[in-house]
Parts: structure tokens; sequence; C-alpha cells
């Protein structure tokens, strides 16, 4: 909640100039009076003084000292439109030509100024035609300095770990991954045995557009006269249980054929398959977690996530109310048009698609997904791990204090700006369309949660899992029966990979 007040504050000092001019032009078309030619004192008082210095202190610095990069190259390789998943998620927040209005483009820029101007380096990015995977796996093989860190995707991540392709960033002068900037819950969750080789957070907004988001059309609530959402999540009472009979209250056959149609029918919730994933891990459980010395630990005891997986499977299984992407050959176009037109209850799906419904008049809130009871100890939201974000340095870079310095500059300026653009400015007040909505997002973006089971992809038992909470069957047993020793052996396997490379790390 600090985080967000502070960002809060820093969008408000944003608009101000504009807020600033408006009253300026209102001036201009007033009447002149005997005060307008009184002198106006600008000198600030003591409280403004104060209040100005304790703005100023606000800013967390990162620890690193005054460095002169003598005006060297500092180039990221990013995402271009035949990278993962597409023109939809190519990089847009490392690097700008200019200056053009929008909010993002222009915090990205007042972002790399400061640091160029602070390191005397010049930010640049490689946008790659392909994907970022063979990008550096190519750069490694051939150290030729083509760039010096990478913003590639999660399950790239581990699979270039594992490889030995990635500095331990731990091991990497001034990058501290205990600081704000840096999101604790990706921090914990993707150590490998010790060693952190890629970190998302502040340095990249592309986290926030992946993550995988439960949104309510508020018309379709308020007829249905149903309990408010927000209160429920506030007073910890927002169950797979609440989310089902809202759903199932929301549902309607208008044309009383017997089946729900997307383009003539009323339905609780409308999403893709991915949201099996969404709910299994809204329940905070991993298939693998870790020791206090971050040896890497599957899933043994079942029990509680096959009662999960029971009623997931019920509430994504449940044609008469649920409607899923390929269902009658639609496509997720179709899907959020369902949404838009105020036919679905509730829609999940990756919070870029928000932005994506910008023209929509639809008014609808955002909640985080449900807890599978009121005992579980908080709420656990998902980033897609294809489309999430984050940051890693390639093993041929041998500059380590230019690497590092770097990047912890950039990662902790983008919390005071980028981060604010994205989050406070752009999303929560343009596309969004409620308050409530602003706190809710708070929740969201501070309760993520990764499994390096489902990043890893080890047995592919998560896609399994997935498989039989969409088709509705709820039977966890017999697909843990069929994948557990492929999923063990593959786990084994890594943590070899694992172990050899905090070996061979500096």
């Amino acid at each position: 909640m600090k985080k967000r007040a502070l960002t809060l504050l820093i969008a408000l000092l944003m608009v101000l100039p504009t807020l600033a001019a408006c009253s300026e032009n209102a001036a201009d078309n007033s009447e002149t009076t005997a005060n307008e030619t009184t002198p106006t004192n600008t000198t600030p008082s003591a409280d403004e003084e104060t209040v100005a210095v304790e703005e100023e202190e606000a800013e967390i610095l990162p620890d690193i000292p005054a460095l002169d990069f003598e005006g060297r190259d500092f180039i990221f390789l990013t995402s271009g439109i035949g990278d993962t998943n597409g023109e939809d998620w190519e990089t847009f927040d490392v690097w700008v030509e200019e200056l053009n209005g929008d909010v993002i483009n222009d915090a990205v820029m007042e972002r790399n100024l400061f640091i160029n101007e602070t390191y005397n380096v010049q930010i640049n990015e490689y946008k790659t035609s392909g994907t970022t995977l063979a990008e550096i796996q190519t750069e490694v093989k051939a150290g030729s300095g083509a760039f010096d860190a990478a913003m590639t995707h999660f399950e790239n991540g581990a699979n270039l770990a594992a490889g030995g392709n990635l500095h331990n960033l731990y091991d990497m002068p001034y990058i501290n991954l205990e600081q704000p900037w840096w999101d604790q819950r990706g921090v914990e969750d993707m150590n490998l045995m010790g060693g952190v080789f890629l970190a998302t957070g502040d340095i990249t907004i592309v986290d926030n557009d992946a993550t995988w988001v439960l949104m309510f059309g508020k018309q379709y609530a308020e007829d249905l006269q149903l309990e408010s959402l927000y209160d429920l999540v506030r007073e910890d009472r927002w169950t797979y249980d609440k989310f089902y009979d809202m759903m199932s209250q929301a549902a309607v056959d208008m044309n009383g054929d017997g089946t729900l149609k997307w383009k003539d029918d009323k339905f609780g919730f409308i999403t893709s398959d991915y949201s099996s994933r969404a709910l299994m891990y809204a329940s905070g459980e991993k298939l693998v977690t870790q020791d206090a010395q971050h040896n890497l630990i599957a899933l043994s005891d079942i029990n509680r996530l096959s009662g999960v997986v029971e009623v997931a499977a019920k509430i994504m299984g449940d044609k008469s109310i649920t409607f899923l992407t390929g269902y009658e050959s639609t496509v997720p176009d179709d899907i959020r048009a369902v949404f838009e037109e105020g036919r679905s209850l509730f829609y999940g799906e990756v919070m870029q698609c928000i932005i994506r419904m910008r023209e929509s008049e639809t008014e609808f809130g955002l909640v985080p997904w449900p807890k599978y009871d009121e005992t579980q100890d908080g709420y656990y939201n998902l980033v897609h791990t294809s489309a999430g974000r984050g940051v890693c340095i390639p093993v041929s870079q041998t500059d380590y204090e230019f690497a590092g310095a770097i990047i912890e500059a950039f990662a902790a300026k983008s919390m005071y700006t980028v981060t604010p653009a994205y989050y406070d400015v752009a999303l929560t007040y343009k596309y969004m369309r409620d308050t409530e909505s602003a706190e809710m997002l708070d929740i969201i973006l501070a309760s993520r949660i990764y499994d390096l089971g489902l990043i890893a992809n080890y047995g592919s038992m998560a896609g399994s899992i997935a498989g039989v909470i969409t088709n509705g069957t709820g039977n966890l047993a017999s697909t843990w029966a069929k994948s557990e020793r492929a999923f063990q052996k593959m786990m084994d396997k890594s943590v070899e990979k694992y172990a050899d490379v905090m070996n061979r790390n500096p």
C-alpha cells in the first residue's frame, strides 16, 4: 500500500502542470480587478519547504556510486512482433524515439534521460525480428556484444538458466533484489537453488499486462442485486463458491433452445482455458516449492489440490454458465465482445485486455481471483508465463559493474516514472471505470504467484491438471498418477543442471 500511495503522489505531480495551465486560461477570461495588480508572494512558506523536502526525500535511491560510463551504449534485447505471442506483446517500455504526449511513452523517455545523464550512458534497444530465446543463445555462443541485457519471458528464463546461459543476478554488483522495485514474490518463487537468473518488477510493465485478471460487469451485477464484490474481497469472503453462485445467477438461455450460444445468450463467465490455471493457482497451491536453503521440492500431498481441482472443474466445465474461447469456433475478440455487450457477468483474461477495451462503454470492475475457501491465507493471481517479462543478463556479458549498475538504476527509476504512468495514469484512470478497482489492482499486483512447475513445465503436469479442470471432470488422482513420474524425473534433471550452473557462476 505504501508503494501505491507513492505512485499516486507521483501521478498527481505529473498532472499538476496541466491543472495549472487550465487555471491560467480561466484567469485570462476573467475581468481585471484591483487585487490582480497586487504582486503575488512566490516565496514558499516554511511548511511548503518542509513538504518539498519530504517529497524529494521520498524517492528511494539505489545504492550505486557516482559512475561515468563515458557515453557508452547500454543495449537491451527486446521482443519484436516475431517473438512469442506476436505483436500484442511487442516491447514498448524500454526505449522510445521521442516525446509524443502519451503518458507511458513520455515516462519511458523521462526515465531514460535520467539514466543517460546520471551515468553518462545511452539507453538503447535491439528489437529482435526473431525470438529472444534464440537471440540470447546465439549471443552466448558468439559473444558478439550485440546487447548487454535482455527482456524475455519466464519460460525462456528457466530454459536459459538451466542451460547455463544467464548470470545469477545475486552475483552482479549493485543489483539488490530486496529493493521494492523488484517483485519480491517473483524473487522468492523463481529462486533456482539460491540463484535468481531472471527478475521482474518495476523494470517492466509488460508483467502487469500479462497478469491474469478477473473483470465483472457492474451493470449486470447491479441488475442481479448481487452482494458487493469489493466488500467480499475486503472481508476475505471472496471464494470459489461465491464465484460459482454468482455465475449461476447470471447465465440465461435467452431464446430457450437449451444451449448457451455466444451470439444470443447471457453467461456467468466467459474466458479462455488459461483460466483453469488461474483458478488452480488462485488457491495458493504450487507444484514446486522450496525449503529454507532454496532446494526445490515437488508437491507430494495432493489432498488439498484435489479439492481445488474438483471445485475449479465445476466452474470451468459447466457449459450452462461458462463459455470458453474456441466453443462454436470463437476467437478471443468474440469473447471480449460478449462482455462489452453486457452479456456476461465475469470475464477472465490478461490485464492487457482492459486496455484493448478502451473504446468500450461498458462499466466494469476488477477483482482478484477468488480464494479456494475463507481459511486461505490470501489471494493469489497468476502471471501468464509466456507473456510476462523479466530482465536477465547473458553470460557473454563480462562487464559486471556496467550491467549491474544500469539494470538496478533502470529498475529503481522505473518505479517513479513508468510504473506510475502505467498504473495510476494510463490504466486506472483512463480505462478503469471506478476507483475501487484501483484498490483491487493493488491487491492483485501484490499477490502474484509464480510456480516453477508451470514455468519449467515439468512433465507437462500443470497443463494436464488444467485440462482436467477445463473438461469438467475434476479427477486429479488419475492424472497425477499418470504424470507424477515424468514430473519428478524432469525436475530432478533440472536440479542437476541448476546445481552445475550455481557452481560455475562467479
